[in-house]
C-alpha cells in the first residue's frame, strides 16, 4: 500500500487536545484504541469538506455502537475547514481510480489525530497467453468455412484480425466488430472465444477483471490469445496529523 505522508500541524487548542484526551478514555471504556469517522467520495476530485454533513456522524465507524461526542464535531468541522481552506486535500492523479474516503482517525496510542485519504485504483497485472497453430487447431478455420461463417467476413491481406474484449465488476464483454476492419464478429467465433476465455481464464469478468484480445491469422490459420489480469493497488495520504499528548 503506497503512502504518502505530510508534515504535522499546529491547529489544536490547548481545549481540543484536553478534550481529546477524554474521548480516548470514553473509548478505552469501549475497549477501543482509536476511534473513526469516515466519509466516502461519491464525486472523485470534487470532495467539499465545508460541505460535509456534521448531523449524519453520530457513531464511529470502527464501532457502531460507539457513539460520537458532542463536543468532538466541532474540533473535527475546524480541522475539516482549515483543511478546505488551505487546499491540502490533492486529487489522485490517475485515471483509473474506483473508490475514494476519507476517515477522521483518533489514535490513542499515538495520541494522535489525523485526516486521511484512501483510495484504491486499477493497474495492469500479469500478461498470460494461449495459442492454438497446432494442426487439430486448425480445423476449426476449416470448420468456420465449410459452415460459410466466413463469407461476409473481409479478411485483409495479411489475414490477421484482432478480436477484444474486457471484463470487471462482474460483467464482461467481446467486442462486436474486429479492430481492423470494423466488421461484425460472427456468432459462430464469438461463442468460440467465450468458451476459451472461460476454459482458460474462468472469472475474466470478476471484481478487478481483465482485458485482452485474440488475434487471428487467417492465412497461417492460427489464433493467438493475449490476456491480462487487471490488479487493485490501494494507497493512502495523511493530509493532516497533530498530537494532542499532554
Amino acid at each position: 500500500m503506497a503512502k504518502r505522508k505530510v508534515n504535522s500541524f499546529n491547529i489544536l487548542s490547548p481545549e481540543d487536545k484536553q478534550y481529546l484526551r477524554r474521548v480516548c478514555r470514553y473509548l478505552g471504556s469501549l475497549g477501543m484504541q482509536d476511534g473513526s469517522i469516515e466519509m466516502d467520495v461519491d464525486s472523485y476530485g470534487n470532495f467539499d469538506f465545508s460541505e460535509i454533513d456534521w448531523t449524519q456522524e453520530t457513531h464511529f465507524a470502527n464501532n457502531y455502537s460507539a457513539e460520537v461526542p458532542d463536543g468532538l464535531i466541532p474540533i473535527f468541522k475546524k480541522i475539516a475547514d482549515y483543511i478546505q481552506e488551505t487546499d491540502l486535500y490533492q486529487t489522485p492523479d490517475n485515471d483509473d481510480i474506483n473508490y475514494e474516503r476519507v476517515d477522521f482517525d483518533i489514535d490513542c496510542q499515538k495520541s494522535e489525530l489525523s485526516v486521511n485519504h484512501w483510495y484504491s485504483f486499477y493497474e495492469r497485472g500479469d500478461s498470460n497467453g494461449v495459442t492454438w497453430d497446432a494442426e487439430d487447431d486448425k480445423e476449426i478455420f476449416e470448420e468456420w468455412e465449410s459452415d460459410g461463417v466466413l463469407e461476409d467476413l473481409e479478411i485483409p491481406n495479411d489475414g490477421i484480425l484482432t478480436l477484444k474484449y474486457n471484463g470487471s465488476g462482474d460483467s464482461g464483454y467481446i467486442e462486436s466488430n474486429f479492430e481492423e476492419i470494423g466488421d461484425q464478429v460472427p456468432a459462430a467465433i464469438e461463442d468460440w472465444c467465450y468458451n476459451q476465455l472461460e476454459r482458460h481464464f474462468g472469472g475474466w469478468e470478476i471484481n478487478e477483471g481483465s482485458d485482452g484480445e485474440f488475434i487471428f491469422n487467417f492465412n497461417e490459420m492460427t489464433i493467438e490469445l493475449n490476456h491480462t489480469y487487471n490488479v487493485e493497488e490501494n494507497a493512502h495520504d495523511t493530509i493532516y496529523e497533530e498530537s494532542f499528548a499532554e
